[in-house]
């Protein structure tokens, strides 16, 4: 059994709501590219809980933040789990747009596509320099495949809300000259 479907079965039985991001979200969108990892974003209120859930999966924390948990697998041939925590209302709304899909023989959540792209360029804007490149591409990919217009709603809020000008122009460059152009914001 794969760890997300572990971790699937053992967030249902402990009533613990979830949804997939990072790559495997990307993934899930259309844009094939590699990840070692399994990134979820979950409410901060279930902090403790998520902890226990990772323990007795055997999983050890080993970078713990108000905003985040990451967890060592036990073994090499497991991936490390990393957790995003949110507030009640933004993990909400994530998941009432979010969608359903297959992954690793498991129906999971990940975030809609706007989502996904507003918590891309908000990783972007927190920091992260030795992620931005990684970032920046899948946004740029996202939009790619699955042709989205950045002028037609809610890209232009999103851009705007979580994209600074030095994102945006960025993200310009590497759409080929299509993509948001800092003035327009």
């Amino acid at each position: 059994m794969s760890i997300l479907a572990e971790i699937n079965q053992s967030a249902a039985e402990a009533n613990l709501p979830f949804l997939v991001i990072g790559g495997n979200a990307v993934v899930a969108h259309g844009y094939p590219r590699q990840t070692q990892d399994v990134d979820v974003l979950v409410r901060e209120i279930d902090r403790q809980a998520w902890n226990a859930l990772m323990c007795s999966l055997r999983y050890r924390a080993h970078h713990v933040t108000r905003a985040f948990l990451m967890y060592a697998p036990p073994e090499a041939t497991f991936p490390p789990v990393d957790f995003m925590l949110v507030d009640t209302a933004t993990f909400d709304r994530l998941q009432a747009g979010a969608d359903k899909v297959a992954m690793q023989s498991v129906e999971v959540l990940i975030p809609s596509l706007p989502h996904l792209i507003a918590l891309k360029l908000h990783a972007l804007r927190q920091g992260g320099e030795s992620r931005r490149p990684v970032d920046l591409a899948d946004i740029a990919e996202l939009i790619r495949f699955n042709n989205v217009d950045l002028a037609n709603p809610p890209y232009p809020e999103i851009l705007q809300r979580y994209g600074t000008a030095e994102i945006r122009r960025q993200l310009n460059i590497l759409l080929g000259g299509e993509g948001p152009q800092p003035a327009d914001f």
